[in-house]
């Protein structure tokens, strides 16, 4: 079985991935998937699920993009039927939207000219998935109306998608209950119950 992270960016997909971690489930590296986002923009998505399938068949989990991307997760349920997805969520697209904009200026010297960016894969590659893949102008690549309607979109599609399903869990991680939704959704019980909260952007 896949278990596959499909909520945005900054919603704690990397704590996520390190409670699974922490709980020996297998995690796919991030660089790999990184590199080959062109085919992403492309629809070629047959480039990441053959990595899935030869270069990675004895992962478990795997997040960040292309599968926090919109859409992909539809081609990733064709082609791993049998496979779990899990919507990770802020607490509403305002939390989302300043937490992404916090954790760029943070780590991106070229934060006002994202087509400049070149410390994340390539040069270039931020700015399309702000303007290409969230649909930002390119005149205004951090859009606070545009985003945050790309990021409340993407949830609401994933759920629809998924409805009348038991493949989709969807969580934000100030959950009291956290742990035992994602034991109860995976039917796995976890040893270390601790909740770390990283890439933090206050």
């Amino acid at each position: 079985m896949k278990i596959f992270c499909i909520g945005y960016n900054k919603t704690g997909t990397t704590s996520l991935s390190c409670i699974m971690s922490n709980n020996n489930i297998s995690v796919a590296p991030q660089q790999p998937f990184e590199y080959n986002l062109e085919s992403y923009f492309y629809e070629n998505y047959n480039t990441f699920t053959n990595m899935i399938k030869y270069d990675y068949y004895n992962i478990t989990f795997f997040q960040d993009v292309p599968f926090s991307l919109p859409y992909f997760y539809k081609f990733l349920d064709k082609e791993f039927p049998n496979s779990k997805f899990i919507l990770t969520v802020r607490d509403d697209e305002n939390e989302w939207y300043d937490s992404l904009i916090r954790f760029y200026k943070k780590i991106f010297i070229n934060f006002h000219n994202p087509h400049k960016i070149d410390s994340y894969v390539y040069k270039g590659i931020l700015f399309k998935i702000l303007t290409k893949t969230w649909e930002a102008p390119k005149y205004d690549p951090y859009n606070e109306k545009i985003l945050k309607e790309s990021y409340l979109k993407h949830n609401q599609d994933v759920e629809n998608y998924f409805k009348n399903t038991n493949k989709l869990l969807k969580i934000n991680l100030k959950d009291e209950d956290l742990i035992e939704k994602i034991e109860n959704f995976l039917d796995y019980k976890f040893k270390n119950k601790d909740i770390p909260h990283l890439n933090k952007s206050i």
